[in-house]
């Protein structure tokens, strides 16, 4: 077997060429390079058979790279294993055909229909003959660019364009070899019937600069956005590759529930999320005539999306008024507008019209707090523009004043790349003055784990690493590179599924349930700023043990998949405006609570959550005031120190006597607030017992990464080690710091 490696490892190089990324950066120019094709291509597909057929190959590939996974995961070989090494290598010559197949379609593509053209030589040039196109509202087109370097030398190139919710590009920086080309792509998505226009912006290296002016005409709509199957429930979604007539969403209803929902005190329509069903348990929600959106669990009915596959429904959204096209006897219906209003249960009356005026029992704004929710994936798999326009329908009726959007890659076969309706950053086609919806990014590594960015400028590539890359790449880089990257677009850092290691985790594998060991690593490097505790997989008692090494990491909740009452992160503005950065600025610093429903207010010596406290030696006292609201009135708070409970009361208001540094916390059934932290003179924050802990998660990777990661080239792996082993030095040094102040 030792003869046989060194012969399928050269195959690689011949095959691919030396891979010298690994020297110069952490970026591999093919699988940053197929990512790019493959979102072109997965939208392409629906059209156009050949582009299919490409999507095909990624899909064979997929399935070759995950076969990797199964033996080192499934059989327990390890990475230098024959049978492994024999994949690794089919599966990168399957890289390659899928890297050929997409570069050969794309030339064709580009002969045949309009399309940018960049030439790099001792300028840069540009070539676009058609000033402006015209698209149906609500559908889209996929616009080629060609980049050719004619330099007998690698250029590197920056992309840009102006922020646009109807002509999308994807902000990207690429290395360009001497006589070669690339292509990307522009995405048309016109939202109402207008001219638009924006801006695609080149430059190298050597300050060169170009640019071409793009135009899109919104024009009517003559065919339906998306193609529903005509069967009893006009609700049944066609996935690309099925053909069927399309048919009318609305139509007449001889029987039906009509909806009249407001607010109370202003009687104004708003949206809503609505349950129906009858005494024998049968549930409603389809056919709807309005402004709505349906969802069910059942793949059978209703919207046929990954996302929506894994909601508790059925349930339906309105926008203050709609129609339910059902038998109105012996139904009930529920009506629910987020957390700060009551929810009416009402029987439906026999002629089926309902009015109602749903009521706050609080008003969280007037009170400078605004909810959020940090880690969405968005009703939309894969196939932008189609089914967006229902998700600020969505972020009202649950009354969710901030969306955070993140586009992911991998586990599904269906979609190469998730939730990439759009670029980076806010939206604000789709945006309220009081419902933000915004775009990030949550890169993925099983092992290393997942982040969740906001705030990006741009993608970063290759949005997946190792298996969940599914493009038969490396282990490589470390999150921590990646997490160097966001920093410096000026995004903030999450670290999703907090401490999922801790459950059901017996040996670190390739896929989930196995993340995040790389965590304690990015957070003793700075590089993690924020804990996602509540939503899929978080974990309370890592949240403590990473605070009680005293590190301040403020928490935040994302739901992941679901929607339906599912935790949020509340960010107290004060007397700032409520806007995106604001709202991102208050939550990096911790000022706010996670809840799933109960409103809860901490402050100690009257500063609020994410303060700092100094003072001298100790014991002091401090001032501790808390109250955990819901709309039947209080319930009980607990009061902790350092993870350890020390008060307990409603609508508390007292003092506690301290002499240690550590961090003070509130918390009720359903909400925890973020800590406010207390540092006495000399005695920095930290026990040994947690950092223990952190350096046995650490020495786990290190030995998977050692015998199970994949790898392009050794310094890859080395740089990997290099990094846990930065991240476990900071470990031991809170062990001898805690053990000098006498703290285990």
């Amino acid at each position: 077997m030792k003869a046989l490696i060194p012969i399928i490892l050269s195959i690689i190089s011949i095959v691919f060429g030396p891979s010298s990324y690994a020297h110069e950066g952490h970026k591999d120019p093919v699988l940053q390079e197929l990512n790019d094709y493959i979102m072109a291509i997965q939208l392409m597909r629906i059209n156009d058979p050949a582009a299919a057929t490409i999507f095909e190959t990624w899909q064979e590939l997929r399935n070759e790279s995950w076969e990797i996974r199964k033996l080192t995961d499934e059989q327990n070989l390890l990475i230098n294993a024959e049978e492994v090494m024999k994949q690794i290598s089919k599966a990168r010559a399957k890289q390659k055909q899928l890297l050929d197949e997409c570069r050969a379609y794309f030339a064709k593509i580009i002969q045949q229909e309009p399309a940018v053209h960049f030439q790099i030589d001792q300028s840069i040039s540009s070539n676009w003959q058609s000033p402006s196109l015209e698209v149906q509202v609500q559908h889209f087109k996929v616009l080629l660019i060609e980049v050719k370097n004619q330099r007998n030398s690698k250029v590197d190139i920056t992309m840009k364009s102006n922020p646009s919710d109807e002509i999308l590009f994807w902000n990207k920086k690429f290395s360009l070899e001497a006589r070669s080309s690339r292509y990307t792509f522009v995405v048309f998505a016109p939202l109402q019937e207008i001219q638009i226009t924006n801006t695609i912006n080149i430059s190298d290296e050597l300050g060169n600069k170009a640019s071409v002016a793009l135009g899109v005409k919104g024009i009517p709509m003559r065919e339906a956005p998306f193609v529903l199957l005509p069967d009893s429930i006009p609700t049944h979604v066609v996935v690309p590759g099925y053909k069927s007539i399309p048919i009318k969403k609305d139509s007449i209803f001889s029987e039906a529930i009509n909806f009249s929902i407001t607010d109370k005190e202003s009687g104004t329509p708003i949206a809503a999320r609505v349950e129906v069903n009858d005494v024998e348990g049968n549930n409603f929600w389809t056919p709807i005539r309005g402004s709505s959106y349906a969802v069910n669990r059942n793949t059978d009915w209703g919207w046929r999306t990954t996302l929506w596959d894994y909601q508790p429904g059925p349930y339906f959204y309105v926008q203050g008024e709609a129609q339910l096209g059902v038998n109105p006897v012996g139904k009930r219906a529920k009506v629910y507008h987020g957390f700060e209003y009551k929810p009416v249960e009402v029987e439906v009356p026999e002629e089926g019209n309902i009015n109602i005026a749903l009521e706050r029992w609080i008003n969280m704004p007037k009170l400078g707090w605004y909810s959020g929710q940090t880690h969405i994936h968005t009703t939309d798999i894969g196939i932008p523009v189609q089914f967006n326009k229902f998700w600020p329908l969505i972020s009202q009726g649950e009354d969710l004043h901030v969306s955070s959007i993140l586009t992911l890659k991998g586990e599904w076969e269906t979609h190469a790349i998730y939730a990439n309706e759009f670029p980076m950053g806010q939206r604000r086609a789709f945006s309220t003055s009081d419902h933000i919806i915004t775009y990030g990014e949550e890169f993925r590594s099983n092992p290393y784990g997942h982040l969740a960015f906001i705030g990006l400028k741009s993608l970063i590539q290759p949005i997946s690493t190792g298996a969940l890359g599914e493009l038969a790449g490396p282990d490589y880089p470390p999150n921590s590179y990646i997490l160097e990257e966001a920093l410096a677009q000026g995004a903030t850092t999450i670290a999703a599924h907090f401490g999922n290691f801790t459950e059901g985790v017996d040996q670190i594998q390739t896929a989930w349930p196995s993340t995040g060991f790389e965590m304690p690593v990015d957070i003793a490097l700075g590089k993690i700023q924020m804990a996602e505790i509540a939503g899929n997989g978080g974990k309370l008692d890592v949240w403590y043990d990473i605070l009680n090494c005293g590190f301040k990491i403020p928490a935040t909740a994302g739901p992941d998949w679901n929607i339906k009452d599912t935790p949020r992160v509340y960010v107290n503005l004060g007397n700032e405006d409520f806007n995106l950065d604001n709202w991102i600025k208050g939550l990096q610093k911790g000022n706010s609570f996670i809840t799933t429903g109960p409103m809860l207010f901490f402050k100690v010596n009257d500063e609020q959550a994410g303060s700092s406290i100094n003072v001298e030696s100790g014991p002091v006292q401090f001032q501790i005031d808390a109250e955990a609201l819901t709309p039947d009135g209080q319930i009980p708070i607990e009061i902790v120190y350092n993870g350890e409970v020390i008060y307990t009361g409603t609508d508390l208001s007292t003092k506690i006597g301290l002499k240690d540094s550590g961090w003070i916390a509130a918390r009720c059934k359903g909400a925890h607030s973020n800590p406010v932290y207390i540092n006495f003179e000399g005695r920095p924050a930290g026990y040994a017992k947690p950092a223990e802990k952190f350096i046995k998660i650490t020495d786990r990777l290190t030995e998977w990464v050692e015998t199970k990661a994949l790898f392009y080239e050794e310094n890859q792996k080395t740089a990997i080690l290099e990094v846990i082993d930065l991240g476990r030095d900071v470990y031991e040094k809170i062990i001898e710091r805690a053990e000098e102040l006498g703290r285990r």
